[in-house]
């Protein structure tokens, strides 16, 4: 069954990665949702603060799991009725810790697509799980699509490709993205970020690499752009202001979200500060 794997924690942003997965299921014919819920405890939840750090009673810890069990049943059934019954969805609870348990949904139930909720820069709902954003988006081997806590559903026109000409071969990963037919109408803008401005007067190195691109992607409708921005963060997401971009793809290479979240601080990387979904392929 074609799957979609949510971690939730009951945040509003985990909440609205939810709502926006909904909706993603019902364009793109997913079959079944697992919600995933990570009871895991570190040494830390089991003290109270206070002067003498008393330990949480276990019926404490009892009624909190009993609570979250029941926010899991009704989020089931709200998905189950926004979606008119058509999307089967399973809860799995785990005490293990959250990317680890993560990465054995995906060893056991082979799901598509991981969504995850991010907070941004300007706003944090103190969700656990877009505080564990990074880790887990490196470590899936499924791809993993992140969802903005301020965008709503909107058909995918456009999306938006980032590149680095030196790592092109990289857009293989293009090729075997299976575009659903929703995307037919759908336009790929493959952007590179050009601080040097060589593409004003291109050389042999750069129209070698624009054939390259056209040849990666000849199934596909899109255009080549360019950015002189002189820095590539700020290139990709000055370029999302002036474009009606409804999805990001994240390839490997310098380009990557990945790449910057590695080597920059979160605060400067994309994931933190896209206004747009972000797909991370794999």
């Amino acid at each position: 069954m074609k799957t979609l794997l949510i971690p939730v924690d009951f945040s509003p942003t985990s909440d609205n990665a939810v709502d926006f997965a909904i909706e993603w299921c019902k364009d793109y014919g997913y079959e079944r949702i697992i919600l995933l819920k990570s009871f895991y405890d570190t040494v830390f939840d089991h003290i109270v603060v206070s002067a003498e750090y008393a330990p949480v009673s276990p019926h404490y810890m009892a009624r909190e799991r009993q609570e979250a069990n029941a926010l899991m049943d009704d989020l089931s059934q709200d998905i189950i009725t926004k979606t008119n019954k058509k999307v089967q969805v399973v809860s799995m609870v785990s005490e293990a810790p959250l990317l680890r348990a993560i990465l054995e949904v995906i060893k056991e139930e082979s799901p598509e697509m991981v969504v995850l909720g991010s907070d941004n820069f300007k706003y944090s709902s103190g969700s656990f799980i877009a505080a564990n954003l990074i880790p887990i988006a490196k470590a899936s081997p499924a791809r993993v699509l992140i969802v903005p806590v301020t965008y709503t559903y909107r058909p995918v026109k456009t999306i938006l490709v980032p590149v680095d000409y030196k790592t092109l071969d990289s857009l293989h990963k293009l090729e075997n993205l299976q575009i659903p037919p929703q995307w037919n109408d759908s336009k790929l803008l493959v952007l590179h970020v050009d601080a040097k401005e060589k593409y004003l007067n291109p050389d042999d190195q750069l129209i070698a690499a624009e054939q390259h691109v056209h040849e990666r992607l000849r199934d596909y409708q899109h255009d080549i752009c360019y950015s002189s921005d002189k820095n590539i963060i700020n290139g990709i997401l000055n370029f999302t202001e002036k474009h009606k971009v409804q999805l990001i793809i994240s390839l490997p290479g310098k380009h990557s979200f990945l790449y910057y979240l590695t080597h920059k601080s979160i605060s400067d990387a994309i994931c933190r500060n896209a206004r747009e979904p972000v797909m991370i392929l794999k």
